[in-house]
């Protein structure tokens, strides 16, 4: 079995010692996701609104662009995780990423929130490029930062723990975003009235966000360790092998459609949240605060309710926290948008229930760990490329479908008054979709089949093979 394990099998240091992670590695760590929100999701909450009302794209297309691009990551995102776990460096296999490719990153979101003055074909062409190379940047820099929690420990509790930061920040990062992205939107773009806005006031808008998160990702590259190294000698196994265990990796499949549910839903409503707080609510003194309320009220929840999954269970943890996150954007869609304090209240819900995400995160490394005792092969690059894509290809159905149901119910960019129909079309994608994607993450985590005792014994098993191979 020790002769079939690929890059990362073995562990040059003892396991004990790098179970417990300081406050500050967390906290560190953490940052990486509060950058991933000033760049990626900045798109996801924003793109779309900027490509059909300062742009001028059709809906519709927009939501076919977002979808074609994430194909193209279907090819890419596997390759550039098998890569990264066969290439250990002086600075590790993922850490290097994080520094070298956060400025490239950054530069790819600025040319997305850009446009040329030609017709609607050169737009939309400049709007597929720039978007496409920003998803492979995207990919370049936060697939080895998610890889890197699953060579950091091997602690359960500690894993669950270090996700649970990692989502704070995901949600503190989304609360800056929501908070500052608008009102710099509309300065930037020379408006006092909150009635209108430009090309310009996006690109630099993008450029600021960008620069913020580039040192953050910096520090995540100075403080994490990768305390699981690869043995450099160990002979490495063929991609063809990789990807079949991986694929093969039932648990990490499930993981992966359970993410796409939850992320889907997620970003889906991020991404055209704006519309009902514009159109439906005719209040853009509100957006600021309507859509960083979610994030506070997430952030809020994590903290109080991921730590259930030691007592609970984590199937058990997860399934209440897609509950609590439905109901209320359910709701929400019988709601008068007028009724201010119920939309506040009720958004507020849906954000608290959203405690689940660490919880499902730090079920990829069990699952690495699964394959690996039972198959001999670790790929931790490759099997959380799988896991990325799940989760960039939510960011983009989300999106492109929110554009798509818009398009069809009638929607009309920049228009004052929105048909009966377009309203509720936007009230049905902003509300109903999101909940029905959250109840359908239940069905992947029911058939999850790791619990808390097998794990422990997987562990068990790898701890036992990895002394006897020091030995």
């Amino acid at each position: 079995m020790a002769e079939q394990q690929t890059v990362g099998a073995r562990v040059a240091t003892s396991v004990a010692a790098g179970d417990k992670l300081t406050f500050g590695t967390k906290l560190a760590y953490g940052l990486g996701d509060f950058a991933s929100q000033l760049m990626w999701t900045l798109a996801s909450s924003y793109l779309v609104l900027f490509y059909t009302d300062n742009v001028g794209l059709a809906a519709a297309s927009v939501g076919i662009l977002m979808l074609v691009a994430r194909v193209a990551d279907a090819i890419f995102d596997p390759m550039l995780g098998a890569f990264a776990e066969r290439h250990p460096t002086r600075w590790g296999r993922f850490r290097p990423w994080l520094l070298f490719g956060s400025p490239i990153l950054a530069v790819s979101v600025i040319l997305t929130f850009m446009t040329i003055p030609t017709g609607d074909v050169g737009k939309m062409i400049w709007a597929g490029v720039t978007y496409l190379f920003m998803g492979f940047m995207y990919s370049a820099v936060n697939l080895p930062y998610g890889a890197l929690s699953t060579v950091m420990t091997r602690d359960p509790g500690e894993r669950v723990s270090l996700n649970s930061f990692r989502m704070i920040g995901t949600n503190l990062g989304a609360v800056a975003l929501s908070a500052f992205t608008m009102p710099l939107i509309l300065h930037f773009s020379g408006v006092g009235d909150g009635q209108t806005t430009n090309v310009m006031g996006y690109t630099i808008t993008a450029g600021i966000m960008a620069l913020v998160a580039v040192p953050m990702f910096w520090i995540v590259y100075a403080k994490c360790k990768e305390v699981i190294q690869p043995d450099i000698t160990a002979t490495k196994v063929p991609l063809s092998t990789t990807l079949k265990v991986v694929l093969g990796n039932k648990p990490l499949m499930l993981v992966a459609l359970a993410l796409f549910f939850v992320l889907t839903g997620l970003f889906g409503r991020l991404a055209v949240a704006v519309y009902y707080y514009i159109y439906m609510m005719h209040r853009f003194d509100l957006i600021a605060w309507l859509m960083m309320l979610p994030s506070i009220a997430g952030a809020i929840g994590i903290a109080l309710f991921a730590r259930l999954s030691k007592t609970l269970g984590k199937k058990k943890t997860i399934n209440i926290s897609m509950i609590v996150t439905a109901v209320p954007t359910i709701i929400l869609f019988f709601v008068d948008p007028s009724n201010v304090p119920m939309v506040f209240v009720l958004t507020a819900l849906y954000g608290l229930g959203n405690f689940a995400a660490p919880v499902i995160m730090s079920m990829v490394p069990d699952a690495i760990d699964y394959a690996e005792d039972s198959t001999g092969v670790r790929s931790d690059g490759t099997a959380y490329a799988a896991v990325s894509l799940g989760t960039k290809i939510a960011s983009a159905v989300g999106a492109a479908m929110g554009a798509i149901l818009l398009g069809a119910f009638g929607y009309v960019a920049n228009a004052h008054e929105q048909s009966a129909l377009a309203a509720t079309g936007i009230n049905f994608t902003v509300n109903i979709v999101p909940a029905a994607f959250s109840l359908l993450a239940i069905i992947p985590v029911a058939l999850y089949p790791i619990t808390e005792k097998k794990y422990e014994e997987i562990r068990a098993r790898l701890e036992a093979k990895r002394a006897a191979a020091e030995a």
